[in-house]
């Protein structure tokens, strides 16, 4: 599964937010590769504080191939892809090749007026991939401030739904990063861990959806009118998946 994070504007949490999700995903054994497509690096910035090998790390600075994607994907169960803010080339082509699309946005009007023009960009790019799906995720959530109680129906004239998740303006977040480690590493226990986990979640959740197999997807028509019966009894949508997903919905 291939989720890219975009906003056209910068300093949202969309390399934090790709670490973080990278690492929980990492630590629930799903092979992970976090592509770093911001020529700013601060991925790969981060990575090379504590030569962190939680999860594969590729640095992407220049042109975005389809055929480089299309290794990268295939190597591991999720591909999360840390975009350049601005609404670059290299953005459309990275949504252009995305099943999912993750908008990080702060409760700021600055950030909910960026929306549009990124929107844009998914909508243009749906264009040429229908199957890309789009989330807003609210990050730097300051909680019981008006402006945080007020962000999901601020968000809704833009008819995308936001995830359930949140992630909230947090120190954790930055010390965790300083110091090279994601945050569930830096402190398990806090409640910017609690926030990621929950995150996480949410993304397996849409990507077992997205690896649902139906019965003609696996068998042909004549092949069901033969031996329906057959096939129907012995037919288990799960054991199609690869191991950990089935241990992720058990």
């Amino acid at each position: 599964m291939i989720i890219s994070f975009v906003n056209q504007k910068g300093g949202v949490g969309k390399t934090t937010t790709a670490i973080n999700l990278a690492a929980s995903l990492a630590r629930r054994n799903f092979s992970v590769v976090l592509v770093d497509a911001d020529p700013q690096g601060s991925a790969t910035r981060w990575q090379a504080v504590e030569d962190n090998r939680a999860f594969e790390l590729f640095d992407l600075p220049d042109t975005i191939l389809e055929e480089e994607f299309e290794i990268l994907s295939d190597s591991c169960d999720f591909l999360l892809i840390d975009s350049p803010p601005g609404k670059s080339g290299r953005t459309r082509n990275i949504l252009a090749l995305s099943d999912t699309a993750i908008i990080p946005v702060s409760p700021s009007s600055l950030d909910i007026w960026s929306c549009q023009g990124t929107l844009e960009m998914v909508k243009a790019a749906q264009e040429q991939n229908p199957q890309l799906t789009v989330h807003f995720l609210v990050t730097k959530k300051i909680p019981g401030t008006r402006v945080a109680r007020d962000i999901h129906d601020e968000l809704e004239v833009f008819g995308v739904k936001a995830l359930k998740s949140e992630l909230g303006q947090r120190v954790a977040y930055v010390d965790a990063m300083k110091h090279g480690v994601s945050v569930t590493q830096f402190a398990s226990g806090s409640k910017a861990a609690e926030e990621i986990e929950a995150l996480c979640d949410e993304v397996l959740e849409m990507s077992s959806r997205v690896w649902t197999v139906t019965k003609e997807d696996l068998y042909p028509a004549a092949s069901l009118e033969e031996e329906e019966s057959e096939v129907m009894q012995s037919f288990d949508e799960q054991s199609y998946m690869p191991p950990e997903w089935r241990d992720s919905l058990s």
